[in-house]
């Protein structure tokens, strides 16, 4: 009889340790959001469960009317998806439509304008305040040009493209920044991509505002392949090691002029719906390293390191030896709280890329799961995959 319980009991206790193994946790998810949401001939609770199954938790969507706003955000209620959405009226009447919908549980925030130039900024900063006059809750959301040229600006008023973003935070009153950049292209990877990045994000930090940022969801013209899951990886794996609360998909419904989205022209999934769901699922349990995280550096390495970056030199204190094979890769630090990530992101579209990685006592592995384990329990030399990532946590320093 004791044996028959002894039995027993080793697998309870072994699903017991398994149990009580430390997973990573985020007090709210990442907002995820998609452009070109579900348009007003879908507008039912199907569409709206779809795009939640794909991972998005935040719909960006322009109505007709009033009546039709107020029907998109009452399904997205319902299946759980917060909107930032817009209509006609809230540009005519915005006393009475902010009124209207500012205390509707689905509202995440008002789409007011994408991609203006220096000379629509005061005309959206008059209007982005009598939003916020009666609705100081919500954000007023404003996407802005990507940053392909830093300094050749003259089409955007500015005199570079650092000084675009920094204006366009003074004059235009709105709680966070955005930008889009689709650096993923059949001959490789944007040259200015990372620099853009860099710069972004800089002045995201000194304005003390948090930004998002986009991956391409379709494929728009010749020049950029239908998204695989390594570009989607590394498209957005990028934008959160340099610090993005945010991420976007352009587009979500394909429309004319593109050659592939998660829904076609005829409602129905493409390959590409899948492709995005294992990508958020995979944020999403990455989530509590990145919401609300700051960023302490952003290194890259290399024999060749991207244009406007800066090389990794030094290491922290809880890493004693880091190398990289390969094309090389992105080495960001966070600092979330208590606990500190050194997030590694492979550069390379397509070939995986070993690391060396070895630390003291303190350095835990974050696995793709949130899973939290000892890196010493890995052999240090580990493989990551095309546009993939790899995340380690040691205790943040006390000052």
């Amino acid at each position: 009889m004791r044996g028959i319980l002894l039995l027993f009991l080793l697998p309870v206790l072994f699903v017991c340790g398994l149990q009580a193994q430390e997973k990573l946790m985020s007090k709210e998810p990442l907002p995820i959001m998609a452009w070109s949401g579900i348009p007003a001939g879908e507008n039912n609770m199907d569409r709206f469960l779809e795009l939640k199954e794909m991972g998005i938790n935040v719909n960006l969507c322009n109505y007709a009317n009033v009546d039709e706003m107020q029907k998109g955000l009452n399904l997205a209620e319902k299946a759980g998806i917060r909107m930032v959405t817009s209509c006609p009226e809230l540009k005519s009447d915005p006393q009475n439509t902010v009124k209207k919908f500012m205390h509707h549980p689905a509202l995440a925030g008002y789409f007011v304008r994408d991609e203006p130039v220096h000379k629509d900024f005061a005309d959206l900063g008059e209007w982005a305040k009598k939003i916020a006059a009666i609705d100081s809750l919500h954000f007023c959301f404003v996407n802005l040009i990507s940053s392909i040229n830093l300094t050749q600006t003259e089409a955007l008023g500015t005199k570079s493209y650092a000084d675009y973003v920094s204006t366009f935070a003074k004059e235009v009153p709105s709680k966070l920044l955005s930008f889009d950049f689709y650096p993923i292209l059949i001959a490789g990877v944007h040259e200015n991509w990372y620099h853009g990045l860099e710069v972004f994000s800089a002045e995201a930090q000194k304005v003390n505002k948090p930004f998002w940022a986009f991956a391409l969801a379709s494929s728009y013209n010749e020049l950029h392949p239908i998204p695989t899951i390594a570009a989607l990886r590394l498209q957005q794996y990028s934008n959160l090691a340099y610090g993005a609360q945010g991420l976007e998909y352009w587009s979500y419904w394909m429309s004319q002029g593109l050659r592939c989205a998660p829904i076609d022209m005829n409602g129905k999934r493409t390959v590409v719906y899948d492709r995005i769901k294992e990508v958020n699922n995979e944020i999403q349990s990455l989530a509590g390293v990145f919401v609300g995280s700051k960023v302490v550096s952003v290194r890259h390495t290399g024999v060749i390191i991207p244009k406007g970056t800066t090389r990794l030199t030094t290491l922290p204190s809880a890493i004693k030896v880091f190398e990289t094979e390969g094309l090389g890769a992105l080495v960001s630090i966070l600092e979330n709280g208590e606990n500190t990530f050194f997030v590694v992101v492979n550069r390379d579209l397509n070939e995986p890329m070993t690391i060396v990685i070895f630390g003291d006592d303190s350095l835990k592995r974050v696995l793709k799961d949130g899973s939290v384990v000892n890196a010493k329990r890995y052999d240090p030399k580990l493989e990551i995959g095309p546009g993939d990532i790899a995340v380690y946590r040691f205790p943040t320093k006390k000052m």
